[in-house]
């Protein structure tokens, strides 16, 4: 993690949550450990119970990923007073439920009780910008989404998109997240659902699809994905992998793309564009999750999603470095 805390000319030394639920406690553990200090805002009282457990939970893999110097639980404050929270706020992480209203009516309160070079994010996963800012009557500018994967302390990416009318801010809330060792993404413009959420839904549609047509159980087709395509997407991303497909003639790449995309317009490899999941089919996709991927739980699930990625991160960041590479 670089040591570098600055957003514009304001310096990063504390961060407030707006929400303390899973993403907002979530942000609050990778806050903290990048050594800052950390406010957490929750209109439930019992949210602090659990901020300190999620926090505990969080502990061991934070320590694996590594503490920056001072990073302590200590450093995480929690409150049910909103004007206090935002009191000296230099960056403002806002994580309340996914309702557009009561999201832009949230982050017009944010906006009118916070210092006017103070950058606010919404970790929304699917608003636009535009939207969220359109009841803030103070400095709607320096409103934009910072869109984590859960949970925020474990997976690194963060996608910001502002906007046209808040470039500055993006800039700003992007050399800041950087700072904090998240790997960040902007988007040139705003699309519901960003980048990695959209990529994602199109993923569980053939996900479902499958399984409507019997082609396997869903832990087959999870482990056709994780022991696959997924691991090559962990490193190198899909427009990669297909580049790379063409090892033996690069130059026939753009032929190969040609043959691909007929293959796309002729629904081959594809659902098809008439398929569209209904509800009998989500219950029964949750019905085998319950009863087969989850039947042991959570627990064991999470232990492996941890460990896992830790070490996929850690691998990653050895191979990057041995060979020469920027990205951390």
């Amino acid at each position: 993690m670089s040591e570098m805390k600055t957003q514009g000319t304001r310096k990063v030394a504390r961060v407030t949550c707006i929400g303390g639920g899973v993403i907002g406690a979530g942000w609050a553990a990778h806050f903290m450990r990048a050594g800052l200090d950390v406010v957490v805002y929750d209109q439930a009282p019992e949210g602090e119970r659990y901020l300190r457990e999620s926090l505990a939970q969080a502990m061991p893999t934070l320590t694996e990923l590594g503490l920056a110097q001072g990073a302590s639980p200590s450093r995480v404050h929690f409150t049910t007073h909103f004007e206090a929270a935002l009191e000296a706020a230099d960056f403002v992480q806002e994580s309340a439920p996914e309702d557009i209203d009561l999201k832009s009516a949230l982050i017009a309160k944010i906006d009118a009780c916070t210092a006017t070079d103070v950058v606010i994010a919404s970790s929304s996963s699917g608003f636009l910008a535009s939207h969220l800012r359109s009841g803030a009557k103070q400095h709607p500018e320096r409103i934009l989404i910072g869109h984590p994967f859960n949970p925020p302390y474990l997976i690194p990416l963060v996608e910001v998109a502002g906007g046209d009318s808040a470039q500055k801010a993006a800039a700003h809330a992007s050399a800041f997240y950087s700072s904090t060792g998240c790997e960040v993404v902007q988007l040139d413009r705003e699309i519901d659902g960003y980048i990695g959420n959209r990529v994602q839904y199109a993923v569980l549609r053939e996900v479902l699809y499958l399984m409507s047509q019997g082609v396997a159980d869903l832990e087959a087709i999870d482990r056709a994905i994780a022991a696959g395509p997924a691991i090559r997407w962990a490193v190198i991303g899909p427009s990669s992998v297909f580049y790379l497909g063409r090892r033996d003639d690069p130059s026939l790449f753009r032929e190969g793309m040609e043959s691909l995309g007929r293959d796309m317009d002729g629904g081959c490899y594809m659902a098809p564009s008439s398929f569209q999941p209904d509800r009998d089919l989500m219950l029964a996709y949750a019905e085998q999750i319950l009863n087969g991927i989850g039947a042991n739980g959570q627990t064991g699930l999470m232990a492996l999603r941890d460990t896992g990625v830790v070490g996929i991160r850690g691998a990653l960041k050895r191979v990057r470095e041995n060979l020469g590479c920027d990205k951390a």
